[in-house]
């Protein structure tokens, strides 16, 4: 966070020599003056050190060379007059507080602390200074346990297949972590044009292929950049700056996918999201339902704050709002990353406890859905230098971020990557897709698609199937899912799964048959769960049996059976008794919920109807189920 104390105080300050000057050094340091004021800050330097040389206890000369030098950013060089004038004379006590700041921009933090405490001894010092102040002790103290405690960091630059001489930033990847979007600039004469490029990984090899230019309408002669793709690949959301069709500076924008490496025109996502200022670096939710994105409090270069937008059922985005919680502060925070787990946002702020300038943060969200007290990413991973623009790849492990910091660059700013230290990661998440079609016509369907966690019945995630009936699923790894599909007209389908460690990170895919209503169809019912040899309902099953109750109250007119089956372990008259009282439990919970008895009949078929063969587990798993058959209609 380098706030130039000294500009902001300079034009308050009427210059009085602390001692007197010479009339020349005087006129030099005007002419100093008016050469600053017309851009020509070397000329300044030049009149500011013959001032100084005339009138070496000339304390705002000293002062000013050292501002300049602070402005363009040549710390050491500001340092210099600091720790001259230091030397030679007493100091004002407002020479602390610029010492101070610029020793923190080295990072010479035990030094500022001194310096910004000598500060704080002076009646004069401004209590808004001093607050500014004891935020930068607080910093300065952070960095140092932060860099006696370095946190593993050996990033990785992507290599000359994605980076150029120019500048590549705003990385975004997709679901399966198999392709990189990136912001890239490359200066004409005119200004600096920014566009989309895309590399795909290779994946025998695990590298990056040549990156090009996004085909379609993506890029045009206008900047465009700081991307986010959703998981399907379907929709990207960016920014575009000074359009015609704009609402504020920069605006968000959306593009569509038509097929063959083709996107749509972009559209501006309108006054709920953009807004009369800068509003820009989106970040779409997994599930495409939340738009995380950055607007500055008033215009581009003051402070900024994390906002977002909710999708509404027409599809619509509903009015943004600033992210509540302990993310934003008075100071900006940029770049937000919601990763695939949709529990876990990473960000920069120049607002929370760092090493100076932009660091990199992760926040989690709560069970209540707010969100956890930010964490610093460490040392070295932060610097005292601007490090913004991180994603996590798909599997939690992986950052990559835009750097001009690091050494081997190949351009003025390139990609890397880097492992993720264990407490700062993400949740695994595993990617299931498909295709829904009428079983009977083959035609696509757009049906109602819900995820549930088995062990606790709740919802984890709730979306639909495109026109196309294709649907790109993202959920957290390592836990036992249930899946229901419905479609008014056709029988409810269901399906559980184990996303292990081993297989999260492979694609699931499953296409689904529904199957239209009609009498003498039936389904099973792959989530209603019994213990062993019991027929009472475990309570995993509450969310399968609740999709068929919906199922019987939109279509009214529908009576069914219910049928169990077991496995051939045991006796026959036994298993049929057992398959009886579990058709009966599923019944019972049904009529509890208010279905007319007279629309249920049920039946136990034992082990006489297998499905597989009985001679495995897996076989006899596939028996042990309970079926509904549509018997009116």
């Amino acid at each position: 966070m380098r706030i130039l104390f000294f500009v902001l105080c300079f034009c308050l300050i009427q210059i009085k020599p602390i001692q007197a000057q010479s009339k020349k050094s005087i006129k030099l340091f005007e002419k100093a003056k008016e050469a600053d004021k017309e851009g020509l800050s070397q000329k300044a330097l030049e009149y500011l050190d013959r001032a100084i040389e005339k009138s070496p206890e000339y304390v705002e000369a000293y002062l000013f060379a050292a501002d300049i030098h602070r402005t363009e950013e040549n710390f050491n060089k500001a340092i210099f007059y600091y720790e001259s004038l230091l030397k030679s004379q007493e100091v004002p006590y407002y020479f602390y507080l610029f010492y101070g700041e610029t020793l923190f921009e080295i990072g010479e933090y035990d030094k500022a602390i001194l310096a910004f405490r000598e500060y704080l001894k002076s009646n004069k010092a401004a209590s808004r200074y001093k607050e500014k102040v004891r935020t930068y002790i607080a910093n300065c103290e952070f960095s140092i346990e932060a860099i006696s405690k370095p946190k593993p960091f050996n990033p990785l630059n992507l290599g000359e297949l994605v980076n150029s001489e120019n500048m590549e930033y705003f990385p975004s990847i997709s679901a399966d972590g198999n392709a990189l979007v990136f912001t890239y600039r490359a200066p004409n004469e005119n200004k600096s044009d920014e566009d989309f490029f895309i590399s795909l990984r290779d994946t025998n090899t695990g590298e990056w292929t040549q990156s090009r230019p996004a085909a379609g309408f993506l890029n045009t002669q206008l900047n465009e950049g700081a991307q986010s793709i959703t998981s399907d690949g379907n929709i990207i959301y960016f920014a575009a700056c000074e359009r015609q069709e704009g609402f504020g500076s920069c605006d968000i924008y959306a593009s569509f996918y038509k097929g063959n490496g083709q996107w749509s025109k972009a559209i501006n996502l309108g006054p709920n999201i953009n807004s009369r200022v800068w509003d820009t670096q989106p970040s779409i939710s997994s599930d495409g339902k939340t738009l995380y994105f950055v607007r500055a409090s008033h215009g581009r270069s003051k402070n900024k704050d994390i906002y977002y937008a909710q999708l509404q059922k027409d599809g619509k985005w509903g009015k943004a709002q600033k992210l509540e919680g302990p993310i934003n502060t008075p100071g900006s925070e940029t770049s937000p990353f919601i990763h695939f787990d949709n529990k876990t946002l990473y960000f920069s702020s120049d607002g929370h406890p760092g090493l100076g300038n932009l660091d990199f943060f992760v926040s989690r969200k709560k069970e209540d859905g707010s969100w956890g007290k930010p964490e610093n990413l460490g040392y070295p991973i932060n610097s005292n230098e601007d490090d913004f623009s991180l994603i996590v790849s798909p599997d939690g492990k992986t950052g990559y971020f835009s750097s001009e910091r690091l050494k081997g660059n190949i351009g003025m700013q390139d990609l890397y990557s880097f492992t993720l230290p264990l407490e700062s990661r993400a949740i695994e998440i595993a990617y299931i897709k498909g295709k829904i079609t009428n079983k009977l016509t083959g035609q696509p369907i757009s049906a109602q698609i819900e995820f549930s966690e088995l062990q606790s019945s709740e919802t984890i995630l709730l979306e639909q199937s495109n026109r196309a009936g294709n649907y790109f699923s993202v959920l957290p790894g390592n836990a036992d899912y249930g899946l229901n599909i419905q479609k008014k007209g056709f029988l409810v389908y269901s399906k559980n799964f184990s996303l292990s460690e081993e297989n999260v990170r492979k694609a699931y895919v499953l296409n689904v048959k529904l199957i239209p209503i009609a009498v003498d169809q039936k389904v099973k019912l792959e989530n209603v769960f019994f213990a062993t040899a019991s027929f009472d309902l475990d309570s995993r099953s509450n969310s399968e049996l609740n999709k068929v109750l919906d199922f019987l109250n939109e279509n009214p007119t529908v009576k069914i059976s219910i049928e169990g089956h077991t496995d051939n372990e045991g006796s026959k008259s036994a298993n049929l008794k057992l398959s009886k009282n579990r058709a009966l439990s599923v019944y019972h919970y049904l009529v509890s919920k208010g279905i007319d008895a007279e629309r249920l009949s049920t039946i136990g078929y034992g082990s006489s109807k297998p499905i597989a063969d009985n001679d495995s587990e897996l076989g006899r798993k596939k028996n042990r189920r309970t079926e509904i058959r549509i018997t009116s209609y």
